[in-house]
């Protein structure tokens, strides 16, 4: 179980995240949705510890509150939207850095390596690869390693794809693992398949907590891009359609 209580992030007077209260149940394949500059990366900079909340913010992963604690980042696997890589070193050498540096076992490392033909490039400068391939080395670094939760944002952008398809097919294996995996999309298509509980961020602020089915049901929709539609509308009935 993740636990959000009253996080909220400002940056130069400006709220980012405004009292975000939400909780992600273990196991579940949960989606945070919304439009650019809602907060969605925010929210996960804060899951990952990589930034500092406002005073009062409360994350509680597992019955911890993580804030000062790095242990529990061992229980973590992150993808970014963009990795930045070395551009000096080999795609060999950074992975075998990872390793030392987490010192877990990369259970699935030869596994996605061999799928994803990574083998093909393996001695190559990162620096020297296409975006392809360094978003096949992106999946590696992130899912070589057993986690109980696993982070993703914006997982398939840059994906051709059969690449695509790989992912989601190993993200819906991890499901049904009962791991916990969060991520982030722009693609409907992709969070009706996958996600079973989202939730929709606007300007900093939590606006629901439901399944896509549900969502859809509620605003009477054959398809979640129709359904959002209909809540923009709602939300902004000024707006022209």
């Amino acid at each position: 179980m993740i636990e959000i209580k009253n996080l909220s992030k400002t940056y130069q007077k400006q709220k980012v995240l405004d009292n975000i209260c939400l909780n992600i149940p273990e196991g579940s394949l949960f989606s945070l949705m919304g439009p650019n500059g809602s907060g969605k990366t925010t929210l996960l900079k804060s899951l990952l510890g990589t930034l500092l909340p406002d005073p009062g913010s409360e994350i509680i992963i597992h019955g911890k509150l993580i804030c000062g604690d790095d242990v529990y980042k061992r229980e973590l696997s992150y993808m970014p939207q963009f990795p930045r890589f070395p551009a000096h070193l080999k795609v060999a050498e950074m992975i075998h850095l990872l390793q030392k540096l987490r010192k877990q076992k990369p259970i699935h490392k030869t596994q996605l390596m061999e799928e994803l033909g990574i083998d093909l490039f393996w001695e190559k400068n990162l620096g020297e690869l296409s975006g392809g391939m360094i978003q096949k080395v992106n999946i590696l670094q992130c899912f070589m390693f057993e986690t109980p939760i696993i982070i993703l944002d914006e997982p398939t952008g840059g994906l051709d794809p059969q690449v695509t398809y790989f992912l989601k097919q190993w993200v819906k294996k991890l499901h049904q693992q009962k791991k916990t995996i969060v991520f982030t999309s722009h693609v409907m298509a992709e969070v009706d398949e996958l996600a079973d509980q989202m939730a929709l961020l606007v300007e900093g602020k939590l606006y629901a907590v439901v399944s896509p089915d549900r969502f859809k049901k509620e605003k009477k929709a054959g398809s979640l891009e129709e359904a959002l539609h209909q809540f923009w509308k709602q939300a902004n009935p000024h707006e022209k359609n």
